[in-house]
């Protein structure tokens, strides 16, 4: 009686695992797969499509993708941080080349976590690990680099590269020749903590996300502080704060910013004074959803690029803002 009772015991034992590893199996398809997802839609946010890779393999696919950029073409840039490399897509999505390889050396990417593009399709990539920037042709041959501490994100207006790094911005001409550099690390309005997110308004104010300051900064052209939005807070549940963690930031043809939010998974769309307008997003897998997104960028007509950086692709939307 006692071996049928232990017997009987073990099966039910074994019937409980193979019912739970069924279960987790599930759940692990739930919460990773890539394609054929829901799609989450509003009037005032509507998803187009979404970029996962260039294939069904491990290394096609994209990895914590950090940014993402247009050319003057309307194709995709997106520095795909997991697998140190630059992918480029047309503006259907369909992929076209990559840029750069993994390595240590001239030309070669370690940590790319930005990257834009001039007019003439020159593309500029900041590697954080390497303090670089490395200028790549518009066939993606490296032409040069120069040396930066610690680089985050590139971004080109008025014939001028403007670069975020761990505490200063900085101004250099295409050829990689620095201009101007303002700020210093600190907390203090004009200061910066690890600023990830930079854009420049047809006029030449620069509004940058200062990240870890949890804050949006308005600047003039010569670097003079004009407004600031959010201010740094003292715990991460702090009831006070004005964002969760700003980002990439991008601006459009109305003089709209479009600042993402990773740790509120969110795009909030803000006048050049620095008034909310709207907040769209949510926290999700579906296609239209956001899981920390990191950057943003602007194609026209309300079409937008997102790096959806822990759902490891880009999101292609059309946002709508009356």
């Amino acid at each position: 009686m006692q071996r049928v009772s232990l017997r009987k015991f073990l099966i039910a034992v074994l019937l409980i695992l193979v019912m739970m590893t069924i279960a987790l199996l599930y759940l692990y398809y739930v919460i990773s797969r890539p394609l054929g997802a829901p799609t989450a839609q509003t009037k005032q946010m509507r998803h187009l499509f979404s970029i996962y890779g260039y294939g069904t393999k491990d290394e096609e696919m994209l990895l914590r993708p950090t940014d993402v950029a247009f050319d003057s073409e309307r194709n995709i840039y997106i520095a795909d941080t997991g697998h140190a490399r630059v992918l480029v897509f047309s503006s259907s999505g369909q992929y076209l080349r990559k840029i750069g390889k993994k390595g240590f050396g001239r030309g070669e990417l370690a940590e790319p976590v930005g990257v834009t593009v001039s007019k003439n399709g020159h593309v500029y990539v900041t590697d954080k690990t390497l303090s670089k920037v490395a200028i790549y042709d518009k066939d993606g041959e490296f032409k040069s680099e120069f040396k930066v501490m610690v680089p985050f994100k590139p971004h080109i207006a008025n014939g001028r590269l403007y670069l975020t790094t761990y505490g200063h911005i900085m101004t250099y001409d295409l050829k990689g020749r620095l201009l101007t550099e303002w700020g210093q690390r600190g907390r203090e309005k004009g200061d910066f903590d690890c600023p990830t997110g930079i854009t420049v308004s047809k006029d030449g104010k620069v509004f940058v996300s200062d990240t870890l300051n949890l804050r949006l900064q308005a600047f003039s052209k010569s670097g003079e502080v004009l407004w600031v939005k959010g201010k740094p807070a003292k715990d991460i549940r702090a009831s006070d704060r004005s964002f969760g963690l700003p980002c990439g930031i991008v601006i459009d043809e109305r003089n709209l910013l479009y600042l993402v939010d990773a740790f509120d998974n969110s795009i909030k769309v803000l006048n050049t004074e620095g008034k909310q307008i709207a907040e769209l997003g949510e926290r999700g897998i579906k296609e239209g959803e956001l899981n920390q997104p990191s950057s943003i960028a602007y194609d026209r007509n309300g079409i937008f690029a997102v790096a959806d950086k822990f759902n490891d692709r880009v999101q292609v939307i059309k946002i709508t803002v009356e």
